[in-house]
């Protein structure tokens, strides 16, 4: 019941952003319609470049798994990167719990080893996010001249920080159950993750690469919009949209990574508007390749799964 309850909740809540964006564009649909400016090319490298997103992913899965020493295939591993993207678009996200079944049913890899490797890369993520944000700040106080605006500079350095979870004493949170479990998680995932150094070294030039590709994106959204931004601004938007993560209240992130880069643009001196639009032009183009791989996906390996389960059933038979 209760997880009805909050699914029914989240449901309601993504309806409600919906309808506020939708009403934001219904209101100033003129604004916008004299910025629109975009030719084919524009849209179908856009579309591209959000379907490389499954495949570096699915290069990360190979890495990460390979280090547990579970053989997982590398077909296996781009389809559940594209098939958990496509269940991340869920009210309830399911994307982490449906990859662990499928894993530890044909991989035989538990779900606490999988889960934790999870947590622990997503805090390395975030600390290489909150690196290149603060990397970006730093090129562009010192060969652009731009001011270094302190309230990002202080999150991004907080992102960086993220790492030290890692050696943080878990007794210490006891009293706080959930944070508890979030981080002891995170630390035992990190102790399996770092035993092998040039698959982790692997994983994280990977996630430097993601972070430019959404910024690529980042920037033909906004010229698509005529608006006149530098590399190193889209290299910020992209580096913050990590914290999409550590919010699920709606599917896919929907309205809350758009808050995060608006808040980002606002702070850099964008429209904020703008900036919410672009973003979710960018969404409305990347998500046709996430239902496109995605879907394809879910149906492959629905059929492998039966299919092995199938083979599991007729040997205790």
């Amino acid at each position: 019941m209760k997880k009805m309850a909050r699914g029914i909740v989240l449901s309601v809540i993504s309806l409600l952003i919906v309808s506020a964006f939708v009403y934001y564009l219904y209101m100033n649909a003129d604004k916008y319609r004299e910025l629109l400016h975009f030719s084919l090319p524009e849209i179908v490298i856009l579309f591209l470049a959000s379907l490389t997103f499954p495949l570096i992913n699915g290069m990360q899965n190979l890495y990460m798994y390979h280090s547990l020493e579970a053989k997982i295939s590398p077909q296996d591993s781009f389809m559940l990167a594209a098939a958990s993207t496509l269940a991340n678009q869920l009210p309830i996200s399911g994307g982490v719990v449906s990859k662990s079944i499928y894993l530890k049913h044909k991989y035989n890899i538990s779900y606490f080893m999988s889960l934790s490797s999870i947590t622990a890369l997503f805090f390395c993520f975030l600390s290489v996010n909150g690196v290149v944000g603060i990397i970006t700040l730093l090129y562009q106080l010192f060969f652009k001249g731009t001011s270094l605006p302190i309230a990002l500079f202080g999150g991004f350095f907080l992102m960086a920080s993220s790492f030290l979870v890692f050696w943080f004493p878990t007794e210490w949170l006891k009293r706080f159950e959930r944070l508890y479990q979030l981080t002891h998680q995170a630390v035992e995932g990190w102790m399996l993750i770092s035993s092998d150094r040039v698959a982790l070294l692997k994983i994280v030039v990977l996630q430097i690469g993601l972070i430019f590709l959404l910024a690529v994106r980042y920037w033909l959204a906004f010229h698509m919009l005529s608006q006149n931004v530098t590399f190193g601004n889209v290299l910020l938007f992209s580096s913050a949209s990590i914290l999409t993560q550590l919010v699920s209240i709606a599917p896919g992130g929907l309205g809350v990574r758009e808050l995060i880069v608006g808040a980002v643009a606002s702070v850099l001196g964008f429209d904020v508007g703008t900036s919410i639009v672009a973003i979710g032009l960018d969404r409305l183009i990347s998500t046709l390749g996430i239902f496109l791989t995605g879907g394809t996906s879910t149906v492959i390996l629905s059929r492998q799964f039966s299919g092995h389960s199938s083979q599991e059933y007729d040997k205790l038979a």
